[in-house]
């Protein structure tokens, strides 16, 4: 092998893509990519949505054909390999969001393309895969149970099924794309912990995130997309947040913390000892106007829930919420006339219409003022699309593309546009850059300053802990669906909302 790879340095190449380009229709995703990994390298890919990322590793792995140039793992052509064929090569993909059987067990997910077979009866044998999968599962410090149902897991323990299923052919190269987005910080540390290990014992990794503090912490080098085109190969010891900054989105962007400061004494929402059985247990908490209220705590701690159930989507056993302007809340119908919007956190499912154009989708909320008479007014509906769609800089091929073709950033932006030409007096955001790549993401926090500025009252939910800090100017902390504590001005620090989440520390505040 080493004759046939090209070396850099000492580090031989286990992977090689030469001139690498794709298109779909007349848009060019890819154009002439040059990528290589060493031998042991932790090899990062970061870039904008949209910049050519989640394409070019899926072509490594094989779930998307080349259209032009050469693609070679371990000095051996692989660039019109089956999927089967690089697979059975020792490359794996773990995606974002597990592609997992949710209602089969653990050990029927890692088993389901299996061929171990009992050599006289060519039965399948389920005691020897067992007995590997439990031993796999050991390796990587996993205590769950092989039969376990899959939709029972965490996601980071759905992502080290995910794992146990490539280790198990004998893995050579493993591709994590976002594997984070969905992470606490301590399963953060774990994952990493696991990507370590394998490293150690000859995986060459590739990784993409969107946290550039992650990335430098994790590779070795850098390798930085814009537009489809490599626009810088980065050692990561040379390298910091702002040099990548400037190479993804080809701008300086304002990073800075937010200074803004919430003086007004109006409160724009109050809720009281609301209940929602199983989730939510007596939260009561103000916003007031201007202010952005961040909402911390681990998964599973009753954020996301709290947040649905002052919308009204989510079922109340007792508690009120109230605007002061407009009164009681109880329903999302009151929600939405009181002017009260929610960006939910699984914006594909709950906040956009993926298979409907980006128009349709930012006019779903504003029918009253594009119709009449029961009566759609399309002309009127293209206005107020492209209003909307300028006004967020939504990166779009045309206002008729649909939803799901756009990147995650575009999409999130739509899913925040919608609700902003009703004069919206009170936002609910859950995880506003999740998947978002970090000028989509500057964009957000940009906006969301802004609008408490102008008045605005955000209850903000993220697991972004330098989001949360940055951005609120209170943080309540979740803890078993209840408020363990609350911090402002001096107390708000990374280690105080991990304290209060993990139940080690009392504001005195909470409920």
């Amino acid at each position: 092998m080493a004759s046939e790879c090209e070396k850099r340095g000492n580090a031989i190449n286990v992977l090689e893509c030469k001139s690498v380009s794709k298109w779909y229709g007349e848009a060019a995703v890819l154009k002439n990519v040059n990528f290589d990994l060493a031998e042991n390298e932790i090899h990062a890919i970061v870039g904008e949505n949209g910049a050519g990322k989640s394409t070019l590793v899926k072509i490594i792995s094989g779930l998307v054909p080349v259209d032009v140039g050469t693609i070679k793992f371990e000095g051996s052509d692989r660039t019109f390999a089956h999927i089967r064929e690089i697979q059975n090569s020792g490359v794996a993909l773990i995606h974002q969001e597990p592609r997992l059987f949710p209602d089969l067990s653990v050990l029927e997910n890692v088993c389901v393309d299996y061929q171990i077979r009992d050599g006289k009866s060519k039965r399948f044998n389920w005691k020897k895969a067992e007995e590997e999968t439990k031993e796999l599962l050991a390796q990587l410090g996993c205590s769950f149970s092989v039969h376990s149902p899959v939709k029972a897991l965490s996601v980071a323990d759905q992502q080290m099924v995910d794992m146990v299923s490539a280790l198990r052919k004998k893995l050579k190269l493993l591709i994590v794309d976002e594997p984070t987005a969905s992470l606490t910080p301590s399963e953060v540390e774990r994952l990493f912990a696991t990507i370590h290990k394998l490293n150690a014992s000859g995986v060459s990794i590739i990784f993409i995130g969107h946290r550039l503090e992650e990335v430098l912490a994790i590779s070795n080098r850098i390798t930085v997309l814009k537009d489809g085109e490599v626009v810088a190969v980065k050692k990561t010891s040379e390298t910091n947040e702002d040099e990548l900054i400037r190479l993804m989105v080809g701008r300086n962007i304002d990073t800075s913390a937010n200074n803004l400061k919430s003086s007004s004494n109006q409160v724009s929402l109050k809720v009281s000892n609301l209940v929602s059985p199983g989730f939510v247990a007596d939260v009561s908490f103000e916003v007031k106007k201007g202010e952005i209220l961040g909402i911390g705590g681990l998964v599973g701690a009753g954020r996301s829930e709290l947040l649905e159930t002052i919308f009204g989507l989510r079922k109340r056993t007792s508690g009120e919420v109230v605007s002061p302007s407009h009164g009681s809340l109880k329903t999302v119908k009151q929600a939405i006339a009181s002017r009260v919007a929610l960006v939910p956190e699984d914006r594909a499912h709950n906040g956009l219409f993926l298979n409907r154009s980006i128009t349709e989708n930012l006019v779903i909320t504003n029918l009253n003022l594009t119709s009449k008479g029961g009566k759609r007014n399309f002309a009127r509906e293209k206005v107020i699309g492209q209003e909307l769609i300028e006004k967020f800089r939504v990166k779009l091929s045309s206002a008729s593309q649909l939803v799901r073709e756009l990147s995650g950033g575009n999409q999130q932006k739509v899913s925040l546009a919608k609700w902003l030409k009703q004069e919206v007096e009170i936002l609910l955001i859950d995880e506003p850059s999740r998947g978002v790549d970090v000028g989509s993401k500057a964009e957000i926090h940009q906006f969301l300053n802004a609008s408490a500025k102008d008045g605005m009252a955000v209850v903000m939910v993220s697991s972004d802990m330098r989001e949360l800090i940055e951005l609120s100017h209170r943080i309540i902390v979740m803890r078993n669906g209840r408020i363990a504590g609350e911090l402002s001005g001096s107390e708000i620090s990374e280690e105080a909302v991990l304290r209060l989440a993990s139940g080690l520390l009392s504001t005195g505040r909470g409920n």
